[in-house]
């Protein structure tokens, strides 16, 4: 197995974190028994009940060569990233904390305007989107870690640049885990019914895939009008 990966298992472990693999670090494991070549992060779920426990190994990360930043929407923290300051060594490890509403697991999802897949009516904009994606990606990412700002994705001056969707799954999912002696690693419960639930046929490569146009575990509404329709 990958060896970032197996640190990082380690780590959670060994401080009793109630986490679980999930999207595209599970999707790989599972399908072909390896990461995924063209992913470059590790994703990870937990309850914000382990945000504490999370909290206090955060120092573990720094000593180990991340810089950790964390996304908050509605004053609360959804989302911690721990970017290896070695990119071409290391992937960048992704932990989404899920609430529960009306049955469901909930996490804000979110990304930034002027993606490739965006079309424009002339070819000038499409040469800027990518330059401008980079630098909203880079002071997202400086003001964090350098300047320690909280990033709150629902407020200004972030939220006219970002698409903001939910992460909306059966909460069945998360509640019970599965623990696959293989990896020595949780997964969600009914594993295969979950990658399911999200990728249709999850057995085969799809070509194209855009994770939020293609995958079945995202709305494109913001949670809070999500929720409340719920």
């Amino acid at each position: 197995m990958n060896k970032q990966l197996q640190d990082v298992l380690a780590l959670l472990n060994r401080h009793k974190i109630n986490y679980w693999l999930d999207s595209g670090t599970l999707l790989g494991l599972m399908r072909q028994g390896e990461l995924l070549e063209n992913d470059g992060d590790l994703d990870f779920g937990i309850w914000d009940v382990e945000l504490e426990k999370l909290q206090k190994i955060i120092p573990s990360f720094q000593q180990a060569g991340y810089q950790v930043y964390a996304a908050y929407y509605q004053g609360q923290v959804f989302k911690y990233n721990f970017t290896p300051r070695n990119l071409k060594k290391w992937r960048t490890i992704d932990i989404n904390v899920y609430r529960k509403a009306a049955g469901y697991a909930w996490c804000p999802m979110y990304y930034f305007k002027f993606s490739a897949s965006t079309k424009k009516a002339s070819p000038k904009p499409k040469k800027l989107a990518p330059k401008i994606r980079t630098l909203m990606r880079s002071l997202w990412k400086r003001l964090n870690t350098k300047l320690s700002i909280k990033v709150h994705i629902d407020r200004l001056p972030w939220r006219p640049f970002l698409v903001l969707g939910t992460w909306w799954i059966p909460a069945e999912f998360y509640e019970q885990r599965h623990f696959d002696p293989s990896i020595q690693a949780w997964c969600p419960h009914r594993w295969e019914d979950y990658l399911a639930y999200r990728y249709g046929n999850w057995q085969q490569e799809q070509e194209n895939w855009v994770f939020y146009r293609d995958d079945q575990g995202i709305k494109a509404k913001a949670p809070r009008d999500l929720i409340s329709a719920n």
